[in-house]
């Protein structure tokens, strides 16, 4: 299998995981992928702020604002207003979001401990390397 293969079939099952994880129990109101997509940008990025979301997914500031608005209708974001700029509201994923998260990640730790017994730590040290490599020319 050739190494672009592997990484767009990783990524796929990853979203398509994700999206039934959240979805199955209909808990959350049957979330779209761009769902998906704002509710991770917000919980990997501390002091996400509307404009940043605009920002990093090339969408205009009043797309952002009807998503955000669902989000928050839904209970998955909250918005939390700025103590120094009071036009400024913070987006944070709710705590609940954030224990679902910890136990969909629950395979991948599983996974992350069998790399680590069955390979050495510098066959794991050039793994994350040629991640970062990707990493940096996917941005």
């Amino acid at each position: 299998m050739k190494l672009i293969h592997a990484l767009d079939e990783f990524y796929y099952e990853q979203i398509l995981k994700n999206l039934r994880e959240m979805n199955h129990n209909k808990v959350y109101g049957n979330l779209s992928y761009n769902s998906l997509l704002y509710m991770e940008v917000i919980l990997y990025n501390e002091n996400c702020t509307a404009s940043f979301l605009a920002d990093t997914l090339h969408v205009a500031r009043s797309a952002v604002t009807v998503k955000v608005n669902e989000l928050v209708a839904k209970g998955i974001v909250t918005k939390t207003p700025s103590v120094t700029d009071k036009r400024v509201n913070y987006l944070n994923v709710t705590p609940k979001i954030v224990e679902d998260y910890k136990r969909m990640d629950h395979s991948l730790t599983q996974a992350i401990t069998e790399i680590e017994n069955r390979f050495s730590s510098s066959e794991i040290s050039s793994f994350v390397d040629m991640l970062g490599i990707i990493r940096k020319h996917h941005q």
